[in-house]
């Protein structure tokens, strides 16, 4: 079907708009919200998350309707995984509460859906690549979920002057750190293996591929990646299995860059953002021209 703003796919509940003319495709999810009326959801907020998301008490009162919970953040996750992966955090976060959750985790994930039905008028995923050479970029938050282990957060795509994302990773990292730096190099080390298995993917299409391009923001963690090993200061203890990376990166392979904090897409994946802090990232991970929602 084709309309004025271009060709039109229907593909699982996702509505694709292509502009030739600019290039670009826009994936939304167009009735995705209306279904939250249900759930009593009939107001906007403009983050999916407070500040306080991670906190937990012993004296919060374990939720009486466990079911309600599951259903309404499963359906909170069917958009996360895919246009909506600015709430990756707090939906990946929630799905560990399933039959155990409180009545505050019940109250976090009815506020990711008045995030859903507060941007249902403006959200989409802007798909504008200037080539089809594979782009990473990692971030971590070390020690910030309730048993202490860190957040890791990235994001795969191609290059584009504004932003084109295909991939979302946010996970709990599988155990506690004992560095910021060390959190870093677990983060790295598993965007690194979705970004190299999605550089050999389009080869094997063939559209060669130039050195893989990872961003990060710590420099700790690159001067680790560098030298192969742990062992300098404040670094002895981390296993030689989180260097795997640097074979890539001798061979040409990967290259590392350093990418400031300020302007690290990946850290929205990481840690519920508020404020101008959380429009600027949404704007750079779902490819917009301009800040929405201000």
């Amino acid at each position: 079907m084709t309309t004025e703003f271009g060709e039109v796919l229907q593909i699982v509940g996702m509505h694709v708009v292509f502009d030739r003319k600019d290039k670009k495709a826009t994936v939304s999810q167009l009735h995705y919200a209306e279904k939250l009326k249900e759930y009593g959801v009939e107001k906007g907020v403009v983050t999916p998350a407070l500040g306080d998301f991670f906190t937990e008490s012993e004296s919060d009162v374990l939720l009486k309707d466990q079911k309600k919970f599951m259903s309404l953040n499963s359906y909170l996750m069917f958009g996360a995984k895919r246009t909506y992966p600015e709430m990756l955090p707090e939906t990946v976060t929630l799905s560990t509460k399933y039959n155990k959750a409180t009545e505050r985790d019940y109250l976090k994930a009815v506020r990711v859906a008045q995030y859903v039905y507060g941007t249902r008028d403006y959200h989409g995923l802007v798909l504008k690549p200037t080539s089809l050479q594979v782009i990473a970029t990692s971030d971590a938050a070390d020690g910030i979920n309730a048993n202490g282990r860190g957040q890791t957060g990235g994001t795969v795509g191609f290059e584009s002057d504004r932003g084109c994302w295909f991939s979302f990773i946010s996970k709990m990292q599988p155990f506690v750190t004992q560095s910021s730096g060390e959190c870093e190099l677990v983060a790295v080390n598993t965007v690194g293996n979705m970004a190299d298995w999605a550089r050999q993917l389009m080869e094997e299409l063939g559209f060669a591929q130039e050195p893989l391009v990872i961003f990060q923001d710590s420099e700790c963690s690159l001067k680790m990646l560098k030298k192969g090993t742990g062992s300098f200061k404040r670094a002895k203890h981390i296993k030689i299995r989180w260097f795997w990376l640097k074979e890539l990166i001798d061979s040409g392979v990967v290259i590392m860059k350093y990418l400031p904090t300020r302007d690290m897409v990946a850290d929205i994946l990481t840690k519920p953002l508020t404020g101008a802090r959380f429009k600027y990232l949404r704007m750079k991970l779902l490819g917009w021209s301009k800040v929405e929602g201000t």
